[in-house]
């Protein structure tokens, strides 16, 4: 049972966060919204940020989830790259309180390996996916991934859509190679 109410405490803290905001996830609203007493979360997660570490887990399988389907459409590895580039930034703007709950300085290196360990997860499964073949390098998977990261924060903040420049041509140029004529 320890286990089913650790889920819905999770689940009931991501409803939370869709419909309201970071800020409306308290453990005491948690439990309150999983039909439980308001000091039942206390019993699974020492603080908030323990809290809020499990829900960026959660968050990180289901980014992972949505690259993936969007990535195994494609057998090509540039049309895979595109897809990957895409639905990464797809799941940002369409999810955008998800998405900066993952990369919260709350969650300083060292003190949440749950978190950490959904990280290295997320780069060893898609680490072949992209490539469509075996797995590439934890440094190509971390600029992957960097280079992705940045373009969610373009696109969430805007200012792409601003200066006329559109995330497709952004994603073109990345797939054929910064710094290659193009």
């Amino acid at each position: 049972m320890i286990d089913g109410t650790r889920t819905r405490l999770i689940d009931s803290a991501l409803s939370l966060l869709r419909e309201q905001g970071l800020d409306a996830v308290t453990l005491r609203a948690v439990g309150e919204l999983a039909g439980l007493s308001r000091m039942a979360p206390y019993r699974h997660f020492a603080d908030k940020t323990a809290l809020l570490a499990a829900l960026a887990v959660r968050v990180i399988a289901d980014l992972t989830a949505h690259i993936a389907a969007a990535v195994l459409q494609h057998g090509e590895h540039e049309q895979r790259l595109r897809a990957f580039y895409r639905s990464y930034v797809e799941y940002a703007v369409e999810r955008p309180e998800e998405y900066r709950l993952v990369f919260a300085s709350q969650f300083p290196v060292g003190h949440h390996p749950e978190l950490e360990e959904a990280i290295d997860e997320v780069m060893t499964a898609l680490s072949p996916d992209i490539a469509g073949h075996g797995p590439r390098s934890k440094a190509t998977m971390a600029a992957l991934l960097a280079t992705a990261h940045g373009l969610a924060e373009f696109a969430t903040l805007g200012p792409l859509a601003h200066k006329g420049i559109g995330l497709d041509d952004i994603i073109d140029v990345i797939v054929k190679g910064v710094g290659r004529p193009g």
